[in-house]
C-alpha cells in the first residue's frame, strides 16, 4: 500500500506542479468600464494642435457601446488666442469617438478598427463654433488612420505585465488583457 501511495505521489505531485506552472504563465486581466475610466483619466488633460487653433481635451469617459464597439466621450475647449492679431476665440463642447478594439502583438499597440467620430457638439451655436467644428472634422478625416493606433497606457496597474500582453479582447462588458509569460 505504501509503494502505491509513493508511486501516486511521485507521479501526481510533479504533474500537479507542471499544471500549476503552466497556468501561472498564462492568465488574463479584466478591465471594467470603471477601471478603464481611471486608466483613461491619467492620460488627460491633453492638448491637440489644429493650427492655429488648439483643442484642450478633458474628462474622458469610456463607454461600452455594444459587443463590438467601445467609445470615448470627452469634454473639450477649442480655442484660438492670438493677441497680436486680435483673435480670442474659445468654445466648449462634447465629443465622442468609437471603434472596434484589437491589439497588435508585434508592435504592442492597441488598435481601434473603423474609428468613427460619433458626436461633436458645441455648447453654443455660433459662427466660431461651426468653423471650429468643421476644422475638427477635417483634422479627424485627415489624421485619423484605420486602424487608429495607441500605446498601452503607462499605468501602475498594467506596468508589471505590460510586456507580456499577447492579446486584448472586448466582449461588450469588459476589456480582457491576455497575458503570457513565455
Amino acid at each position: 500500500m505504501r509503494i502505491a501511495s509513493l508511486l501516486k505521489s511521485t507521479i501526481f505531485v510533479p504533474l500537479l506542479f507542471v499544471g500549476l506552472a503552466h497556468s501561472a504563465f498564462e492568465t488574463s486581466f479584466l478591465v471594467s468600464s470603471e477601471m478603464g475610466n481611471r486608466l483613461a483619466a491619467e492620460e488627460f488633460p491633453l492638448t491637440l494642435e489644429l493650427e492655429p487653433e488648439r483643442l484642450f481635451v478633458t474628462e474622458p469617459i469610456l463607454t461600452f457601446l455594444d459587443p463590438k464597439r467601445l467609445g470615448f466621450r470627452v469634454r473639450f475647449q477649442a480655442y484660438d488666442h492670438r493677441p497680436a492679431s486680435t483673435v480670442a476665440i474659445s468654445e466648449t463642447g462634447d465629443a465622442e469617438f468609437s471603434g472596434e478594439l484589437d491589439f497588435d502583438p508585434v508592435t504592442q499597440r492597441i488598435l481601434l478598427h473603423n474609428p468613427k467620430l460619433d458626436l461633436l457638439e458645441f455648447d453654443r451655436d455660433n459662427s466660431a463654433a461651426r468653423r471650429l467644428a468643421e476644422k475638427i472634422r477635417e483634422a479627424w478625416q485627415g489624421q485619423v488612420s484605420n486602424p487608429l493606433r495607441a500605446d498601452i497606457p503607462p499605468h501602475p496597474y498594467i506596468a508589471a505585465f505590460k510586456d507580456n500582453i499577447r492579446d486584448i479582447s472586448y466582449d461588450g462588458e469588459n476589456i480582457k488583457l491576455h497575458i503570457s509569460y513565455d
